[in-house]
């Protein structure tokens, strides 16, 4: 006795791009989409998204305002969770005065290493993420 598969009408698999194409084209390339409980911008056209981090760069910049960003940061005060704000913009200058002697340390690292005839130089990058997130 042979078997074989049902006869099934093929019918075009909706994937979340064709998906996503879709509402682009409906709502002319931007609109939001939930994403669990958060929602999400989705901009198509480069055009959008120019003006959406140019000219209204501040509305875009902000971080929304959740329980677990107080309890787990210190009321907002570190770096992974700080709000755009007075005190993001007096953090900025000190992280970035942090990165750049941290990558000065790396590159010391580096040709301390590259002299001793090593091309590689392994380096634990977790302690420095933390070091930089946390202080």
């Amino acid at each position: 006795m042979a078997y074989c598969w049902p006869s099934l009408p093929l019918k075009r698999v909706a994937t979340t791009s064709n998906k996503l194409r879709n509402l682009a084209d409906k709502y002319e390339g931007i609109f939001t989409i939930k994403l669990g409980v958060h929602t999400a911008l989705v901009v198509i056209h480069w055009e959008i998204a120019k003006e959406c981090l140019t000219i209204n760069d501040k509305a875009f910049a902000t971080r929304p305002k959740l329980a677990s960003s107080k309890i787990l940061g210190y009321n907002c005060a570190m770096i992974a969770f700080a709000l755009n704000g007075p005190y993001w913009h007096q953090l900025k200058p000190v992280r970035e005065s942090e990165v750049k002697i941290s990558l000065q340390q790396l590159y010391q690292l580096w040709n301390k290493k590259k002299s001793s005839n090593c091309s590689r130089v392994i380096v634990e990058m977790k302690r420095w993420f933390r070091d930089v997130t946390l202080n």
